[in-house]
């Protein structure tokens, strides 16, 4: 739960691994020019390496590995059914820190198997060529002040300004909807608005169960204020239906 913005880079399937790394560290070369807090070195890794990081939770690029996997149906058929997770072939990328309280950035491309078995089932996941679909949380960088907030998602949309730029970028979702507007005023009016959301649904759910509920949110400097504000009757019905579903979990 949060403000994130999401992007898709990609690049078709005659790119050979050697252009595809060429062109992301063209992107990551662009991003050293960003007032990121850190940008790690380019990463290339194959099958073996990807399955080895998987397989480790304590692995530090585990979480830009998951990102890097392509989501597709279990069942074409069943439009009901669960979507799956398909591991990549290989990937080439890297991660850009934005700083406290802020997801980093993983920007990569990676190339997926035509099919592939998941818990005995072929799925496939549809993907042709060079393919890097990711997301960014900023909205709790607010938790910090408005202007590390507009420092974070601002610097996002200037990466992905350098991905367009590259020949990269095939899709943005950012929730504010300022990757359109560019307009500060109107990204702090709807951080505000989330935060609202968040601190009333939180506020609801720990009267709801009688239990303190650990929230990044609580640690904005304004919590109780934007709580009062969020605490309404729909915050209340769905904290009571989040409450439902957590007492019957072992």
């Amino acid at each position: 739960m949060g403000l994130c913005i999401h992007w898709t880079v990609h690049l078709p399937h005659a790119v050979t691994l050697s252009e595809a790394t060429a062109r992301i560290d063209a992107w990551r070369k662009a991003c050293l020019d960003l007032p990121f807090a850190h940008v790690t070195e380019l990463m290339q890794l194959d099958e073996a390496e990807i399955r080895r990081i998987l397989a480790d939770d304590e692995a530090p690029e585990r979480w830009f590995v998951i990102q890097a996997g392509a989501y597709c149906p279990a069942d074409p058929n069943d439009a009901e059914a669960s979507p799956v997770l398909v591991d990549p072939l290989e990937i080439v990328g890297f991660t850009a820190v934005l700083g406290e309280a802020c997801e980093p950035m993983n920007l990569m491309l990676a190339r997926y198997p035509a099919v592939a078995v998941i818990d005995g089932r072929e799925v496939r996941p549809g993907v042709a060529g060079w393919r890097g679909s990711a997301f960014t949380k900023t909205q709790y960088a607010s938790t910090v002040s408005a202007e590390h907030f507009l420092h974070c998602h601002r610097t996002v949309i200037a990466a992905l300004d350098a991905a367009q730029a590259l020949g990269l970028l095939s899709s943005v979702v950012d929730d504010s909807q300022y990757w359109d507007h560019r307009d500060d005023a109107r990204l702090l009016a709807t951080v505000r608005h989330w935060n609202t959301l968040a601190a009333g649904f939180v506020g609801a759910l720990e009267t709801v169960t009688g239990e303190e509920t650990p929230a990044p949110i609580k640690r904005h400097p304004e919590f109780e204020r934007l709580e009062h504000q969020g605490l309404d009757r729909d915050a209340t019905i769905l904290a009571k239906a989040v409450a439902r579903v957590l007492k019957k979990e072992p």
